[in-house]
């Protein structure tokens, strides 16, 4: 006997299914569920009267045979997997199957086995993506945690400890106290010392003894060639990532200087355009450069009709400068273009640039980078039109295309370019399950839950004393694995190889966390990032700032209004 019901009332019972088109909230963005690993009329389903039950599909047997926690029947947006609907197995806090959940004694084709000991989290009608990371974060408050966590970020790449002026963190003291403050947040983190010193030694120093991740050559504390090569050098011996804020007077090098310091090597230039810092009137020149991964700051992000006015009071903060000294004024403007930020958004949407971050409070938004993706994403497909391999979605097409070449800008690409990929980044099978989950309505503004490591460590709790855990009023903040030494234990501290390999003999690096090993970060490009992989020439005209690719002009107006913002952020 079959039942038949309305599709609108199955994907209320069990979420979407093959076929089936998703609005990411008030973006237009339409995304359509390429597959369904679930078995019609067998869909596993927990509750009163439901399929999850012992004997019918959940099987009698230990969590070492089954999983310690299973999403049931969530749509997954990631860069590698696609949108699919499926349930996701977690042991021991990563992820140990995908596909089809249940009893493969009661059902077939089970990928992911249920247990009677296994929790679950019901996510029919949400969405699963993997957490987001942040590589470009100056520590400059601990409440920094509590708006990025609130965003959908559970991986942190730190510049200081507090604030302080610092674009790196060198000491092993410093380090030492930085990552046991850390403990008391559900996030992964990773610290960049300074790389701009003419002399290796601090460099070591803060790799090998102080645990950092990386190096950061920053113009205000020094970005010529000899700190730029001398970074390079020690980053090649030891497997890490420099991240570059090149010289915006251009007093010891030009655009074409720095990439001819670079020889080759890998680099990760960060806010790419150039209001946030860099040469002068043309960092941009460095997005397309076989061997320069380039990101963007979220203040830039999308270029909007206030992004002029807001940038200058921005510059003169973060950078020390002084609004009533004109020289200072002067060299503050010179970073604000509109012909780049507008750029800036296309290159984007060719895959260009690969990796969006935030610059909190070194002019970014901690919160900001999973919503201003995907605002700019928006703005993209409502200027340009849909993707190759997309149909125009205001007509019963999708923008899957453009929804996971954005989800890789804040995924899976800021992990390889910083060698966290093996751990963070995607939601296959192997992965740390740093999860979160969304309401498809508020899809990028905030999320729903946020699964650290599996275990619930950030999310949306209800009054405390109320009969459900859904009565208002509704509130972001920790959850269980918030708490106590969980925060630690469900994370990890990113570290140089030579930090990791010492252990818990590295008296420099106390923190509870495990240590992983940054690695595969030299030798790639944009061509080893994923869904944005495109190399171009890229040329910014000095004297009018209109920017070209290969020669064809690029340009987008500001944008009046852009998604993701009023509606859900007062």
């Amino acid at each position: 006997m079959t039942w038949e019901i309305p599709g609108a009332e199955y994907a209320g019972a069990y979420g979407p299914t093959t076929g089936d088109r998703i609005r990411l909230g008030d973006t237009g963005l339409v995304v359509r569920v390429e597959s369904d690993a679930q078995a019609v009329g067998e869909e596993f389903l927990a509750g009163f009267a439901k399929t999850a039950r012992d004997g019918l599909l959940l099987k009698a047997a230990s969590v070492r045979e089954t999983c310690d926690v299973v999403v049931s029947n969530v749509v997954v947006i990631d860069a590698l997997l696609g949108v699919r609907k499926v349930s996701i197995g977690i042991r021991r806090g990563r992820i140990c199957a995908i596909g089809r959940a249940g009893n493969p004694d009661t059902l077939g084709g089970v990928d992911v086995v249920v247990g009677t000991g296994t929790a679950i989290v019901s996510g029919e009608g949400l969405i699963a993506t993997a957490g987001a990371i942040d590589t470009h974060v100056h520590v400059l408050s601990p409440r920094i945690m509590e708006a990025a966590l609130s965003s959908g970020v559970t991986t942190i790449i730190g510049q200081e400890f507090g604030p302080v002026w610092g674009v790196g963190v060198n000491s092993p003291w410093a380090l030492r106290h930085a990552f046991d403050a850390f403990d008391a947040w559900p996030v992964n983190i990773g610290f960049l010392g300074r790389g701009s010193s003419s002399h290796p030694a601090p460099l070591v120093e803060a790799l090998v003894e102080g645990g950092a991740c990386g190096f950061k050559v920053h113009e205000d504390m020094g970005a010529h060639a000899r700190a730029l090569d001398t970074a390079l050098r020690v980053a090649e011996d030891h497997d890490v990532q420099v991240a570059l804020h090149t010289d915006g007077l251009n007093e010891a090098l030009a655009v074409e200087d720095t990439l001819a310091v670079l020889e080759g090597r890998t680099i990760h230039a960060f806010h790419i355009e150039g209001c946030g810092g860099g040469h002068v009137p043309n960092v941009l020149r460095m997005a397309g450069v076989g061997n320069v991964i380039g990101s963007s700051t979220n203040p830039t992000l999308p270029f909007g009709r206030d992004a002029i006015a807001e940038h200058e009071a921005m510059i003169m903060a973060v950078h020390g400068l002084k609004p009533d000294l004109p020289s200072d004024a002067v060299i503050a403007r010179e970073r604000i273009r509109a012909g780049t930020m507008g750029a800036e958004d296309v290159l984007h949407d060719l895959g260009v640039i690969g990796i969006t971050s935030s610059d909190a409070q070194g002019m970014g938004r901690a919160g900001e980078t999973v919503r201003r993706t995907f605002a700019m994403a928006a703005k993209m497909r409502d200027e340009r039109g849909p993707l190759d391999g997309d149909a125009d979605s205001t007509s019963g097409g999708d923008d899957n295309s453009r929804v996971l070449r954005y989800i890789a800008k804040l995924t899976v690409n800021p992990a390889i370019a910083h060698g966290l990929s093996h751990e963070v980044g995607s939601i296959e099978v192997g992965r740390l399950a740093d999860i979160v989950l969304w309401h498809p309505s508020w899809f990028g503004a905030k999320p729903q839950l946020v699964l650290k490591a599996g275990f619930p460590a950030w999310g949306v709790t209800g009054d405390p004393n109320a009969a459900t855990d859904a009565c208002e009023p509704l509130v972001l903040g920790p959850q269980i694995g918030g708490h106590g030494a969980a925060a630690a234990e469900l994370s990890v501290a990113f570290t140089s190889a030579a930090a990791a390999e010492a252990g818990s003999s590295l008296s420099g690096v106390p923190t509870r966390r495990r240590r992983v090993a940054v690695r595969g970060t030299r030798g790639i490009g944009p061509a080893d990032l994923v869904r944005n992989s495109r190399t171009a020439r890229t040329e910014v005209d000095p004297a009018t700032g209109r920017v070209t690719l290969d020669g064809e002009l690029v340009e987008s107006p500001p944008a009046e209004r852009v998604a993701l913002s009023r509606l859900y952020h007062l």
